[in-house]
């Protein structure tokens, strides 16, 4: 029987990232995917902050930002009583070509490495599709699925069959990862039920939802006809849909609830109420439809059991407001690569692997109560019978409607759920007690060990990050790396790959507020001081899993 480190399950973008990232740790993996590739149809429309920092070390930020719209197509969110009808209100936020203008103008203490990067998921993935089949350590099974798997205490032995041929293999693993959506049978075998809050049935965001893949030119030609947007929210008395811009030249994705009349086939009451949010005579073609639940805001009860976990929607399940699913799902691989990489390389303990659930499920938690009470707040937003008319009745309905829907602002910054993910219950990092308070709306850059590391601009165009080693780094904040030799060497005593990097920079050192900083390989801060504990042998064998706490 053939054997490989990490066979993973599910090649959506956490099971590639996964893969890519393993790729990068010098750790083979293999990917069973039920479907034969990528698959090109519209999903999450948002690459957050952390994400597009996760894709950039992987050294792919760049190229993926040159996806989906063009550099100068505006990002705003409007909001419509229909496509050709009144504007009610407008979210600005910059196109691409001018957040890389001020990123080249940043000051040196400036957290925003990477800014949020609105694109269709589908295009990424088929670039990391791409990607996995050039990577040496990377085995693609795609058009095979998963009937069944075993852990054996010491292994795991998985059962596949081709699709196409239904011709049966069997493979056996170190570690098996479920990335296999919320249908997961990863997590169906281990018998984990998810938790949380269910949907409510709601006019919008809460209910059954069809999301369509349109090639609609005509909008712009006859319906849109201002200003452009990224997303076009419609809400008339009759309907309430949503519609994304995909490349700015006529692919839209259109979601909206799935309430049928009488008798109404499910793309009858797709096309009847896309015209309903038309406002015009306009053509339109569908390329595809999926349905899915809005409005949920589920985790599971526990991330994997043995030597098999689990990651992205087989342990959490968003409504897309505030667009947390997919990149919760790339912050839970870039946390669970380094661990499996330590495991399989032999200096990760056998505390390692539980800490992964200790430091994701919180945070699970924590994005899908957010993007739930977002979706809540505007799903239960009135729309006056008045706001389609051009009386003064119906300019007060709008205006009305107009503040509402201005303070949905934080659906679309939300920086704190971005950058602020921390790991304060954790096992394997030295706490000090001075994180600070958790903001949805703002992210606190500090040192303090559980948060994402500090960052500074070295230079122009240099960030501190691009330093960071494969593996834990050492930051040497005070012209003091001739201490850090008793750290080198105890890294060195159990296989810790470790560099130290010293950072002469005055700004470096306010923000982590010691003369000292260990970072972890997924940029997290897992032990800071001005000095060295008495034990640092201790300290390494904490943070790597080998014993409790220093």
């Amino acid at each position: 029987m053939r054997k490989v480190p990490i066979v993973i399950i599910g090649g959506g973008p956490v099971g590639m990232v996964l893969a890519l990232l393993l790729d990068q740790l010098g750790v083979r993996s293999l990917i069973i995917n039920k479907e034969t590739e990528s698959r090109w149809h519209p999903k999450g429309n948002t690459h957050n902050s952390r994400t597009m920092e996760h894709y950039r070390r992987l050294g792919l930020s760049k190229s993926i930002r040159s996806f989906g719209l063009p550099k100068d197509h505006p990002t705003d969110v409007g909001y419509f009583t229909s496509l050709a009808g009144f504007e009610v209100a407008r979210i600005r936020m910059p196109c691409e070509a001018q957040k890389m203008r001020e990123l080249e103008n940043a000051s040196a203490t400036d957290q925003i490495v990477e800014p949020i990067f609105r694109c269709n998921q589908m295009y990424v993935e088929r670039f990391l599709y791409e990607q996995i089949h050039l990577a040496k350590n990377v085995e693609c099974k795609f058009g095979w699925e998963c009937v069944d798997w075993q852990d054996r205490g010491d292994s795991v032995q998985v059962q596949m069959v081709e699709v196409a041929t239904v011709r049966p293999d069997i493979i056996e693993c170190d570690y098996l990862v479920g990335c296999d959506g919320g249908n997961s049978i990863v997590r169906r075998k281990l018998g984990i039920r998810y938790s949380g809050d269910p949907h409510q049935e709601l006019a919008w965001a809460g209910g059954l939802t069809a999301s369509t893949f349109l090639h609609a030119p005509d909008f712009y030609r006859k319906a849109i006809r201002r200003p452009l947007c990224w997303q076009y929210m419609v809400s008339n008395p009759r309907v309430r849909a949503n519609f994304v811009a995909l490349d700015g030249k006529g692919l839209f994705l259109f979601s909206t609830r799935l309430i049928a009349e009488e008798n109404e086939k499910e793309k009858e009451v797709i096309d009847r109420r896309l015209r309903l949010c038309i406002g015009a005579e306009a053509d339109f073609e569908h390329l595809g439809h999926f349905s899915w639940t809005a409005g949920q805001g589920l985790v599971a009860d526990a991330y994997g059991s043995g030597r098999v976990v689990m990651a992205g929607d087989a342990v959490h399940l968003f409504t897309p407001q505030g667009g947390f699913g997919m990149n919760t799902g790339i912050d839970d691989v870039a946390n669970l690569a380094w661990k499996l990489a330590a495991l399989i390389q032999g200096w990760g303990g056998r505390n390692l692997l539980n800490s992964y659930s200790e430091e994701r499920q919180p945070v699970a938690m924590r994005n899908t109560r957010a993007a739930q009470q977002m979706a809540r707040r505007i799903g239960t937003e009135p729309v006056a019978d008045e706001i389609e008319a051009t009386t003064l009745a119906g300019e007060q309905a709008r205006r009305k409607a107009a503040e509402f829907y201005m303070k949905f602002t934080e659906t679309y910054a939300s920086l704190g759920i971005q950058l602020g993910a921390r790991y304060d219950s954790s096992s394997i990092i030295v706490h000090d007690g001075l994180a600070p308070p958790d903001n949805h709306d703002q992210y606190i850059p500090t040192g303090s060990p559980g948060g994402r590391a500090p960052h500074v601009w070295l230079a122009k165009n240099q960030s501190l990050f691009d330093r960071f080693g494969r593996g834990f780094t050492l930051l040497c904040l005070s012209g003091n790396e001739n201490r850090a030799t008793e750290f080198q060497n105890r890294a060195k005593d159990r296989g810790v790959p470790l560099d130290t990097l010293p950072v002469h920079s005055n700004d470096a050192r306010q923000l982590y507020e010691a003369d000292f900083a260990l970072i972890r390989p997924d940029q997290h801060v897992a032990w800071r001081g001005n000095t060295f504990p008495g034990n640092v042998g201790g300290l390494v064998a904490t943070v790597t899993g080998h014993h409790s706490r220093v």
